[in-house]
Order: C-alpha cells, then sequence, then structure tokens
C-alpha cells in the first residue's frame, strides 16, 4: 500500500526537537509521558507557520512549545493539556488529516476499512500545505471535505471510496509535478456534463521553452473487486480475525497468533478462480479493470495519456521487468517472466503467459492470455496517448512507477518509454532509479499475508 510518506519534511524544528527531549527524560514516566504523538505532526506544524503566516497557528505552536518545556511546572493535568493543545494545533492546521484521522478511528478497531487504509497521510499533509499557493489543490481539499461531510447521509463505505477518488486526482497532481519540475505546468480542467479529461498538461523540454507540447490527461482510480460489497466482506474478515485472537487469549494462550490475507483482486463471496500467483490472471484483472473505466468520449480533446492509479490493487511485483513482454526472473532456479504493466497495455489474446516457478524446476507456462490490453483492445476504439500507471512496487516503503507507453508513428507496433522514479520514505524530491529488473519476492504474488500476533 502507498501509506508510508514520513508526516514531516525529514528535518527537525524546534517543537519537534523539545518533543524527542521530552520523550527522553520522561518515557518512563507515567505522569509527564505523553505517547499519542508523532514528533513529524510537530514539524510539520512548524513548518507550516513558515508557509502561512497565520498569527493564530503561531500562538498554538508556541503554546504547545512552552508546555514541553516545562512539564513539571503544568501541573497533574499535564498530558491532557498537551494533547489537547496538540490535537487544536493540527485541526486548525489540517483540516482535511484530521478529518480522514477520525474516521479511521472512528472505524471498528478489530475490522478497519481498506479504502482508508491506502490513503497516505503524508501526501495528504503535503497536499494541504501546497493548497495554501495553489488553486487545483484547494478544489482538492475542499471536495474531500465537502465529501467526508456525507450531508446525504450516505454508507461510508461508499464516502470513503468517492474520497479517495479526489486523492487520487490530487495525488497524481503532486506527483506528476513533483516529478517532472518547473517544465511542466498541470491544471484541473472544470468538471462540465460534457465527459472529458481530467488534467490539462504543457511540457516545456529542457532548454527548448518554444517547444511546448499541450496535451491531457484522464484519470481513473481502479477499486477491489467488487466493490462495495467486497470492501465490506474484507472488513468481516479482519474481525473475524480478530475474534480468533480474543478467542486464543480467552483460552489461556499467552500469545495469540492469527493469519489472513488482504486479497483486494479477490471476487466477494466464493471466487473459486482467485489464484495470487497466477501472472495471467493478474493481467487479466487489471486490463479488464481498466478497460472497463476508460472511455473514448474522454480521449476527443487532442492527444490524452489514460493513467490508471493502482495503489488498492495487488499489481506483482516485478520491479522495471514489469515494462517489458519477457523479463528474466532469478528467484527459484530463475525463469523467463511476463511482464504485468506491459500485457496490460498490449497483450493480445492468446499470448502464451510465464510466472514464475513456484519451486525449482516447476514449470512456468501460465496458459494464453484471455483479455486483449487496453491500447491494442479494437471493441474500446480508444484513441490514447499512451498509457500511465500509478503503483506501489513490493518491498519499498515508497514508490510511484510512471510507464509512458504508446504506439509508433504508425501504430504498426509498439513502443516502450518508461522511467521509473523511486521515493524512499516519501522525501520531497523524486529520484530517478535504473536498477535491473527485479522481483522482491516472486512467490509472494499479487496478495498481501498479514500475521498478527496479540499477547496479554
Amino acid at each position: 500500500m502507498f501509506s508510508n510518506s514520513p508526516l514531516g519534511n525529514g528535518h527537525s524544528t524546534d517543537l519537534g526537537a523539545a518533543f524527542s527531549k521530552h520523550l527522553h527524560e520522561y518515557s518512563f514516566n507515567d505522569r509527564f509521558a505523553v505517547g499519542t504523538i508523532d514528533t513529524g505532526w510537530l514539524d510539520a506544524l512548524r513548518d507550516r507557520c513558515e508557509l502561512q503566516p497565520d498569527e493564530t497557528l503561531k500562538q498554538l505552536t508556541d503554546h504547545l512549545l512552552r508546555l514541553l518545556r516545562d512539564p513539571q511546572d503544568i501541573g497533574p493535568d499535564f498530558k491532557e493539556r498537551v494533547e489537547n493543545a496538540f490535537q487544536g494545533a493540527r485541526k486548525y492546521a489540517y483540516p482535511l488529516c484530521t478529518r480522514l484521522l477520525e474516521a479511521i478511528h472512528g472505524t471498528s478497531p478489530v475490522a478497519h476499512d481498506y479504502t482508508l487504509s491506502n490513503i497516505d497521510l503524508g501526501q495528504v499533509r503535503r497536499i494541504e500545505d501546497e493548497a495554501l499557493s495553489d488553486e487545483s489543490m484547494r478544489v482538492f481539499v475542499a471536495d474531500m471535505l465537502r465529501l467526508l461531510d456525507n450531508k446525504n447521509k450516505n454508507p461510508l463505505t461508499e464516502v470513503y471510496r468517492q474520497v479517495f477518488d479526489a486523492y487520487s486526482e490530487a495525488l497524481v497532481c503532486r506527483l506528476l509535478r513533483e516529478i517532472a519540475g518547473p517544465n511542466l505546468t498541470i491544471e484541473k480542467i472544470p468538471e462540465t456534463k460534457v465527459s472529458g479529461p481530467d488534467f490539462f498538461c504543457i511540457l516545456r523540454p529542457e532548454g527548448k521553452p518554444d517547444k511546448a507540447l499541450e496535451f491531457y490527461i484522464e484519470v481513473k482510480s481502479l477499486d477491489i473487486a467488487d466493490a462495495p460489497l467486497r470492501v465490506k466482506e474484507m472488513m468481516e474478515e479482519g474481525l473475524e480475525i480478530s475474534v480468533d485472537l480474543e478467542r486464543q487469549l480467552s483460552g489461556g494462550a499467552r500469545v495469540a497468533i492469527a493469519e489472513g490475507e488482504i486479497a483486494p483482486n479477490r471476487r466477494a463471496v466464493q471466487d473459486k478462480d482467485y489464484d495470487p500467483l497466477s501472472v495471467r490472471k493478474n493481467i487479466e484483472f487489471l486490463a479488464a479493470k481498466a478497460c472497463s473505466n476508460f472511455k473514448p468520449a474522454q480521449f476527443t480533446r487532442g492527444p490524452t495519456f489514460a493513467l490508471a492509479n493502482v495503489l488498492r490493487l495487488d499489481v506483482f511485483p516485478q520491479g522495471l521487468g514489469t515494462l517489458a513482454p519477457f523479463f528474466f526472473d532469478g528467484a527459484n532456479g530463475g525463469a523467463c517472466v511476463s511482464g504485468v504493466l506491459w500485457n496490460v497495455a498490449f497483450g493480445n489474446v492468446g499470448d502464451p503467459i510465464h510466472k514464475p516457478p513456484e519451486f525449482e524446476g516447476k514449470g512456468t507456462f501460465d496458459g494464453p492470455l484471455q483479455r486483449a490490453g487496453l491500447l491494442v483492445d479494437q471493441s474500446l476504439q480508444l484513441n490514447a496517448a499512451g498509457l500511465i500507471v500509478l503503483h506501489s512496487d513490493g518491498g519499498i516503503a515508497l514508490t510511484a512507477s510512471t510507464t509512458l507507453i504508446g504506439h509508433t508513428p504508425r501504430r504498426d507496433g509498439p513502443i516502450c518509454r518508461s522511467k521509473k522514479f523511486s521515493s524512499h520514505y516519501a522525501r520531497n524530491t523524486m529520484t530517478g532509479e535504473t536498477a535491473r529488473p527485479s522481483n522482491t519476492r516472486s512467490s509472494a504474488g499479487a496478495s498481501r499475508k498479514r500475521k498478527i500476533e496479540k499477547g496479554q
């Protein structure tokens, strides 16, 4: 999941340093120890004072700083006063982050909402900071807050899915700006009754300001299989795990262990065809999702790229190998494996698909592809300039990979130009990475196992 960005900006402020010192001095003192505050939030709040010359926010953070510097002079209600001061400052500076945290805490502690778990609060915090000076980001923040108000009293699972769609557009916008830098101008297109793309972009090549390229981007955030029914089913599965843990502890176990599977690609009720180790089924599932979301009318204004945000879905972790028809995977004796994202774009019905061997010597043939890729499916009549995929690759805290896939000028063959941008721990500057194709854990397949331990 794309949800591990640090909350702060990577450097310490006087407020964060004061809290770190307080933790060191009072960590074993129940009267003064405060364990519910993340230092990253304190640094972010102090930095916000520099971005937003707001006297109220400065007073709130200054008050928090005074509390932390003199805990013994405050009295027996020190912990309560510090926590209230922190919550008040964060709510004032970051209302959207605060609402999302309230939503996360408001769900059952034993059955978390999967959609909310895929929203990266570190990225939301940055979106709120950028909203101070950027109109597009202000619109995104306002839209998410409006949806969270839920004035129509819709089911919360549906509300959170709508919030994620707005978050997805905001995330795509800021990541593209971060990657391309000042050479790219990207603006949100106001919604109308006429179907069209989400963003208008102007790219000015380095050293050639007069050679500006204008294009559009249509963003789709692909939801899990059989949503919203499957979202509720996943919550029930989490509840069953928690009940199992409690049952073990009640039976006298000192440590209770339960295991479950986070499987957003699995269909609701009983999916007999589900196989997380199948590369072919992973390709077909993603291609089906993409093909059902993008519509021809959204690609008529000019050169338009389809951008699929698949952060809520499981994509086989293949590194840069995902951008090739086949690549060599050295796991379990080594084999040539089909690239997932290349086939999502260019795969043809009947193409042979190969997966990593489950053990050395076992065959790799995964069957013929049964669904055409987004850019070659003639039935779609999709005049897309290319496909961009935003996904998280296994084993990295935060990875944003953009894959530009298109056709030759005559459309008589595919071309594939790609660059993988990786930001470990979500540093502000995205750096290019040219690592060799690798599969972080081939045997893991396209699903996430979770083992939960709970002790008395």
